[in-house]
């Protein structure tokens, strides 16, 4: 019973001493939790030095209101505790004003129900899976879900002539499996033929599911997961003989760093496209060269953007207080991001274009951009092609 009333009082001192203002009243203190070691490391990474761009560019400008921002940051290794325990310091110690994290789903949906209680804003730069954010009106995030992007790239393999398409599903993996039922969902409309093979994130040896695979001889093959685990499978699929057209989600992106030329063919839905050739992006581009001596990938540029909406937000906020700041960040909207124009819907997910990169190698090509729109009255999704080209151009650089 003591035990029981401890832990009672400690959970509400955790809360109570949330969402209050930083004790420092110069500078913003805004927390960030990624995976910086561990399998997911490369977004993890990618997603602080996005941030640490845009937060230098803020300080160097003046800061905001007048304030400086301080970055508390966090390694998590991929880790769900570890999140949990990092986002819980930075509130009752570090007293933070936002939190952005975490990278993956898993670790994301741990502390946003701890954000939603503390009522501390939280903002995820990449998490897709649709919980994260439902029913919690502190947490945001700058990347489109899972069902988005699953129904997107149906419709795109549709739109390919792709009649027969072959699953591979990490059943272990919410991020995966979340994508892979808006896939068949939508490819069943479409009158895609579908099979679906499943492993976990323990398997490394998937010779068996493919050899079942290549047995059903499928016209393309959609794989979504990280690019870890993509990278083994489509190596040991290459060994097979496998041949069809690879399809993914956005977690293929890095896959060009080390598997590029196993991945060449390969089309990802994604947010990012280095050839784009608006203003904002190019100096995205050419400012996180300066600063790190590499092409950005698609997680660099949603880090760099989720600091611009904190920022449009702490700029309007009445105080820094976690209740203002989430209202502010509310208002946010129509700001041109490095990954598309914002708009929040009303479960504060981004709707956005779904850009579609095909692997070269080891470099990139833009195939085409959609959007993804819900019909008020028929509740249909509907694609709209909004860059009508198709680039034959290749990025010019080597990721």
């Amino acid at each position: 019973m003591k035990k029981m009333f401890l832990m009672m009082l400690l959970a509400t001192a955790f809360i109570i001493s949330c969402g209050k203002k930083t004790a420092d009243g110069n500078v913003i203190k805004i927390g960030v939790i990624a995976p910086l070691t561990g399998n997911y490391a490369q977004y993890g990474t990618a997603v602080k030095e996005g941030v640490e761009l845009k937060v230098d560019a803020i300080n160097n400008a003046g800061g905001i209101n007048g304030k400086k921002i301080e970055l508390i940051i966090a390694d998590s290794k991929g880790d769900v505790q570890e999140s949990v325990n990092a986002f819980k310091k930075m509130v009752s110690q570090d007293k933070v004003n936002v939190v952005i994290g975490e990278v993956v789903s898993a670790t994301s949906q741990a502390i946003s129900g701890l954000a939603q209680s503390a009522k501390v804003p939280l903002i995820s730069a990449t998490a897709t899976s649709l919980d994260v954010t439902k029913g919690k009106d502190f947490v945001f995030r700058t990347t489109f879900t899972d069902p988005y992007q699953g129904t997107a790239t149906a419709k795109y393999a549709k739109a390919k002539g792709v009649k027969s398409i072959a699953i591979l599903t990490n059943s272990s993996n919410d991020y995966s499996v979340g994508i892979a039922n808006a896939f068949k969902e939508q490819a069943k409309k479409d009158g895609i033929t579908i099979t679906e093979e499943k492993y976990t994130n323990d398997d490394k040896d998937f010779k068996a599911i493919l050899t079942k695979v290549k047995g059903q001889n499928p016209q393309a093959i959609f794989i979504p997961d990280y690019y870890n685990t993509i990278g083994l499978i489509i190596s040991q699929a290459k060994d097979l003989g496998i041949t069809a057209q690879y399809f993914g989600g956005d977690g293929w992106d890095g896959i060009q760093t080390n598997f590029g030329a196993v991945a060449e063919g390969a089309i990802f839905a994604s947010q990012f496209s280095p050839e784009d050739k608006a203003e904002n992006v190019q100096k995205f581009m050419k400012d996180y060269q300066a600063k790190f001596h590499k092409e950005p990938i698609m997680f660099a540029a949603l880090g760099y953007d989720t600091v611009e909406i904190v920022e449009a937000a702490l700029k309007s906020a009445k105080d820094l207080t976690g209740p203002s700041i989430k209202e502010a960040m509310n208002a946010v909207s129509g700001i041109d991001l490095i990954t598309g124009k914002l708009k929040f819907d009303a479960d504060r997910n981004p709707e956005k274009a779904v850009t579609f990169i095909k692997i070269k190698k080891q470099n990139k090509l833009l195939i085409k951009n959609i959007i993804v729109k819900e019909n008020d009255d028929e509740k249909n999704i509907i694609l709209s092609f909004i860059v009508g080209i198709i680039r034959t151009e290749l990025w010019s650089k080597v990721v």
